[in-house]
C-alpha cells in the first residue's frame, strides 16, 4: 500500500476526475461561492432570536399550548415596572406624576394601561358606595331610622304614654361631631355592637364614615410602598414579552419619557444617562432614582445578552480559528481558503435555518460559534493532507486528487457521525434542542460539502498565485516524539481506564446528575442583576405579585367563577404558609357582595328616609350622603371601569372568564422539588377545559422533558454513531477501536463532571449525545488512515496526528466561546463540552495508535 510520501502511487480514477473538474471550473464554483455567501447571509441576518423558555418546549406541550392561546386571547401579556424613589416625598411625587404623563403618550401598540394610581378603583367605590357598603353597616342604619320613625309616630300620638322611670335624670345629649369623633373608626359596622347604640348615635357614625370615604376617594396619591419611599408606575403592554422587536421599542420610549421628565422637574431631578445599553437603572438626580423592572425588561435584557454574547463569541471564535491555522499551516493563501470555504458552509447552515425553522431560541443562538468550531474540522484534514502531498513532490492536481480521495472516508465518517450526534436531539420532544440537531446536522453536511467543492477550488487557484507548503507541522513532530516507544503498557493501561470511567460514569448517572435550582441557568450580566435588584425592592415596598403569576382563562364566566371557588376552598383554612395560592381574583370580585340583600335594605331605608317627618329633618348633606339614589339596580361586570376589568377582559372585549392567581408564598419556584411540588397539587385541582398560562408551567415541561429527553438522545447517538462507523470502516478493528475511544472519551467525561460536581441542566444535557459523535471525529480519522497505509503510531500522529490536533483546538474555541456567554447555563454547556473535548483527544491520541498497533501485530 502506497503512503501519501510516495511520488509513484496515483490517485484513484474517481478522485483524479473530481478534481480535474473543480480545477477546470474553479472560476465558476467560486463566482457560485460568493452568490451563496451573499444571499445566504441576507438571509441569516433576517434570523429572529427568542430568549423566552418557552421557544423551548413543542409546540404542543401542554405550556406551552396554553401559552399561546392565552397570548391569542388576554389583551394585557406583559409588564413593565417604573419604581421611583427617594425620600423626598414631594420631589419623588413629581417626578413619577411627569413620568407618568409622558408614558400616557407612547403609542397604544407598546402601552394598553399605566396605573399611577388606584384613583378609578376609589372612584367607581364612593360612585357605588351604597352598594359597597357592608352589610351589616345598611342593617344598623335601617333599624336605626325604623327606630326613629317608631318613636316619632309614639310620640305624635295623644294616647301615647312612656312607662320610663321619670325620676331616672335623661342622658346628657352628646355633641354629635364629639360623639362622632369618639366612635371614630372602631366601630366596623358588626349587628352586635351596632344593635345596642341608640339610633342618632348609629346614624350620626354612618354620616362621620360617609365624609371619610368621600374624603379618601377624592385623594390624589399615588401608588407608594409602605416606608413611602417609593413610588410604583405600573405599564401593561398589549404584547408577549417575548415578542423582541416591540419590547425594544417600548424600553427606549420608556427611557426616553424618564429623560424629558426629568428635564422638567427641574434642579432636583437631572435627566439619566440611559440608552439602550446594558442600563436599567438611572440616577434621576441627587435625590431621586428611577428603576425599571418586569419581565418585559427582563426580556429584553435576556434578548440584549444573547444577542450581543452571540456576536462576541462569534467574532472571537473567527479570531482564534485563525490564529490557530495560521501557527499550524504558515500559509496566508491556505488559511484564507480555509476560512472562505468555512464562511459559505456557516451562511448556507443558517439561511436554511432561516428558511426550515424560521428562528432561533436560548439553546440555539451560540450554535454560530459552534458550527464553526466543528465544521472547519473537514478542511484542516484536507488542506493538512494537501499540503503533506506537495511536500512528497506530487503535482498539484496529482496532490490535489491525492489529498481528496486519501481524507474521503476519514471527513465523511466524522462528519456522518457528527451529523447523526446533532441528528439524534431530533428525537426529543425539547423544541430548542430538537433544532439544535436540526441546525448542527445541517452545519457538519454544509460545511463538509463545501470542503469538498469551495475549498478544492480555492486551492487550485492559490496554487497558481504561488501558495506552497512549508515543513511539517511542529505539532504533528512533537506529539510523535512524546509518544512512548513501548505500546503495549498504552494500550493496557487505556482499557483499565475504560474500566473505571464506565465505572465511574455509571455512579454518576445512577446519583441524580440533574440540576435542581433554575437560578443556576438564568442570565447575569450587569442589567438583568439591576432589574432583579428593583423587582427585589418593589416586591418587600409593595409586597409580591405585582409582576408575573398566573392566568387561568375558562370557557364561560360561570365556569370562571366556580374554577375560583374550587381554588379557594382549597385554601380554606389553612395558614398564609400553608396555602397553595398567594391571591386568587376574578371579575367579580370588583363588584359589591350581597347586592339583591343590600338593594332590598336600601329601597327600604330610601322609603324611610323620604316619609313624614323624616324627610323635613334631612339636611342637603344627609341626601347627598345617606339618602339612596333612586333607580339602584345591581351592578355587572360590565360596570367595572376598565381601569379595573383590563386584566379580566380579552382581546375581542369578553370580560369575566379570566382568573388571575398567584403561586404559594412558600414555594420557591426556582427550585425542582418546589415547582414540582406546586404543579402536581395545582393538576389535582378540577380546572378542565382551562388555558393556564405562567412560567412556573413552563419550567416544569422543560423539567419533564429533560428526564425523558437526556436518555433517549444518548442512545440514539450511541446507535447512530456506531452505524456510521461500521458502515464507513466496516466490521474490522478499525472499526472496533474507533468506538472503543470514543466510548473511553465518554465515559472519562461523566467520571469527571462527577469528580468536579457539574450538574446536567436543560441546557447542556446535549452536551453528552453531541460529544458521542464529535469524539469519534478524531479516532475515525486516525483509524482511517491506519487503514490505508498501516503506518506505527508515531508515523500516524505526525502526519494525521497534527491535523486531528488542530480540530479539536477549533472544536474547543467554537465550545470556549460559551463561556463568555452571561447565560449561566450555557456557560455550564460550554464548560461540560470543552471537557469532553480533552477526553475524547486524548482517548483518540492515546489508546487509538497503541490499539490498533497492538491488535495489527496480534492479527499478523
Amino acid at each position: 500500500m502506497h503512503s501519501p510520501s510516495e511520488p509513484g502511487s496515483a490517485p484513484s480514477e474517481r478522485s483524479l476526475r473530481w478534481a480535474t473538474w473543480l480545477d477546470t471550473n474553479r472560476v465558476r464554483v467560486l463566482a457560485v461561492s460568493v452568490v451563496l455567501v451573499l444571499l445566504c447571509g441576507w438571509l441569516s441576518s433576517r434570523l429572529p432570536v427568542y430568549g423566552d423558555f418557552s421557544w423551548l418546549l413543542p409546540p404542543d406541550a401542554k405550556s406551552v399550548r396554553d401559552l399561546r392561546a392565552l397570548q391569542q386571547r388576554v389583551s394585557s401579556l406583559g409588564t413593565l415596572l417604573i419604581a421611583v424613589e427617594s425620600d423626598d416625598a414631594a420631589l419623588r411625587t413629581r417626578t413619577a406624576e411627569q413620568v407618568a404623563r409622558r408614558l400616557r403618550t407612547i403609542d397604544p401598540k407598546l402601552v394598553a394601561s399605566v396605573a399611577a394610581d388606584d384613583a378609578k378603583a376609589r372612584e367607581f367605590r364612593w360612585q357605588n358606595r351604597f352598594l359597597f357598603a357592608p352589610l351589616a353597616d345598611l342593617q344598623s342604619a335601617h333599624d336605626a331610622l325604623s327606630s326613629r320613625i317608631t318613636e316619632a309616630k309614639l310620640k305624635s300620638n295623644p294616647l301615647y304614654v312612656s312607662f320610663e322611670d321619670e325620676d331616672e335624670a335623661p342622658a346628657p345629649k352628646k355633641d354629635a361631631k364629639k360623639q362622632g369623633a369618639d366612635k371614630g373608626s372602631d366601630d366596623k359596622g358588626s349587628d352586635d355592637k351596632a344593635s345596642g347604640d341608640a339610633p342618632d348615635t348609629r346614624i350620626e357614625e354612618l354620616r362621620t364614615r360617609m365624609r371619610d370615604a368621600e374624603k379618601k376617594a377624592h385623594e390624589s396619591a399615588g401608588l407608594v410602598s409602605k416606608d413611602g419611599k417609593m413610588q410604583l408606575l405600573i405599564v401593561r403592554t398589549p404584547f408577549a414579552s417575548s415578542e423582541v422587536r416591540l419590547s425594544r421599542e417600548l424600553m427606549s420610549a420608556v427611557r426616553k419619557a424618564v429623560q424629558e421628565a426629568c428635564a422638567e422637574v427641574g434642579p432636583g431631578c437631572s435627566a439619566p444617562q440611559v440608552q439602550d445599553g446594558p442600563v436599567a437603572k438611572a440616577a434621576a438626580g441627587p435625590t431621586v432614582t428611577v428603576g425599571l423592572a418586569g419581565d418585559v425588561a427582563n426580556g429584553q435584557a435576556e434578548q440584549k445578552s444573547i444577542l450581543s454574547g452571540m456576536l462576541l463569541a462569534t467574532v472571537l471564535t473567527i479570531v482564534l480559528v485563525g490564529l490557530g491555522l495560521f501557527a499550524y499551516y504558515r500559509s496566508v493563501r491556505g488559511v484564507g481558503a480555509l476560512l472562505w470555504t468555512l464562511t459559505v458552509g456557516t451562511l448556507l447552515t443558517f439561511a436554511l435555518t432561516k428558511l426550515t425553522i424560521g428562528h432561533l431560541n436560548l439553546a440555539t443562538a451560540f450554535l454560530s460559534a459552534i458550527v464553526v468550531g466543528n465544521g472547519i474540522n473537514f478542511g484542516i484534514v484536507l488542506l493538512a493532507r494537501y499540503f503533506e502531498e506537495l511536500r512528497a513532490g506530487r503535482p498539484d492536481l496529482d496532490a490535489l486528487a491525492h489529498a481528496l480521495g486519501g481524507t474521503l472516508k476519514g471527513t465523511a465518517t466524522a462528519g456522518l457521525t457528527a451529523a447523526v450526534a446533532y441528528g439524534s436531539l431530533i428525537v426529543t420532544q425539547f423544541r430548542g434542542f430538537r433544532h439544535f440537531g436540526i441546525i448542527g446536522g445541517m452545519g457538519m453536511v454544509a460545511c463538509w460539502v463545501a470542503t469538498y467543492t469551495v475549498l478544492p477550488a480555492l486551492l487550485a487557484v492559490a496554487r497558481r498565485r504561488g501558495m506552497h507548503p512549508r515543513g511539517e507541522p511542529k505539532s504533528g513532530q512533537a506529539l510523535a516524539k512524546l509518544y512512548p516507544s513501548r505500546t503495549a503498557p498504552v494500550a493496557l493501561v487505556s482499557l483499565a481506564l475504560l474500566l473505571v470511567s464506565v465505572l465511574g460514569a455509571v455512579l454518576y448517572l445512577a446519583h441524580d446528575p440533574l440540576e435542581r435550582d433554575f437560578r443556576n441557568v438564568r442570565s447575569s450580566s450587569a442589567e438583568i442583576l439591576a432589574i432583579r435588584d428593583w423587582l427585589d425592592k418593589v416586591d418587600r415596598g409593595f409586597g409580591r405579585g405585582i409582576s408575573g403569576g398566573m392566568v387561568i382563562a375558562l370557557p364561560t364566566q360561570e365556569a370562571a367563577t366556580q374554577v375560583a371557588a374550587r381554588l379557594r376552598a382549597h385554601d380554606a383554612g389553612k395558614q398564609d404558609q400553608e396555602k397553595l395560592f398567594s391571591r386568587i381574583s376574578t371579575l367579580e370580585d370588583q363588584l359589591p357582595t350581597d347586592q339583591p340583600q343590600k338593594l332590598a335594605l336600601l329601597q327600604d331605608i330610601r322609603s324611610q328616609m323620604l316619609q313624614g317627618a323624616a324627610a323635613s329633618e334631612l339636611s342637603d348633606e344627609d341626601r347627598r350622603l345617606l339618602l339612596p339614589p333612586e333607580g339602584l339596580r345591581a351592578l355587572t361586570t360590565q360596570d367595572v371601569p376598565v381601569e379595573l376589568a383590563w386584566p379580566y377582559t380579552e382581546r375581542d372585549g369578553t370580560r369575566g372568564r379570566i382568573v388571575l392567581a398567584g403561586v404559594g408564598l412558600h414555594y420557591n419556584t426556582w427550585l425542582a422539588e418546589d415547582l414540582r411540588s406546586f404543579v402536581n397539587d395545582f393538576r389535582k385541582i378540577d380546572v378542565q377545559g382551562a388555558q393556564v398560562g405562567g412560567s412556573t408551567f413552563v419550567f416544569a415541561d422543560l423539567l419533564d422533558s429533560m428526564n425523558t429527553d437526556g436518555p433517549r438522545a444518548t442512545v440514539a447517538s450511541m446507535v447512530g454513531a456506531t452505524l456510521v462507523v461500521l458502515l464507513m470502516l466496516g466490521f474490522s478493528r478499525h472499526a472496533t477501536i474507533t468506538l472503543l475511544a470514543s466510548l473511553l472519551g465518554t465515559t472519562m467525561m461523566l467520571w469527571l463532571c462527577a469528580v468536579m460536581g457539574i450538574k446536567v441542566n436543560f441546557l447542556d444535557f446535549v452536551a453528552l449525545p453531541i460529544t458521542i459523535g464529535i469524539g469519534i471525529d478524531y479516532a475515525a480519522n486516525l483509524a482511517a488512515r491506519h487503514q490505508q497505509t498501516g503506518e506505527s503510531p508515531r508515523q500516524l500522529l505526525s502526519t494525521v496526528g497534527g491535523a486531528v490536533f488542530l480540530c479539536s483546538y477549533t472544536t474547543i474555541v467554537g465550545y470556549g466561546s460559551l463561556l463568555i456567554s452571561e447565560n449561566q447555563g450555557l456557560r455550564s454547556f460550554g464548560g461540560a463540552a470543552i471537557l469532553g473535548e480533552f477526553t475524547c483527544l486524548a482517548a483518540a491520541l492515546g489508546a487509538v495508535p497503541a490499539l490498533l498497533t497492538r491488535l495489527t501485530a496480534s492479527r499478523r
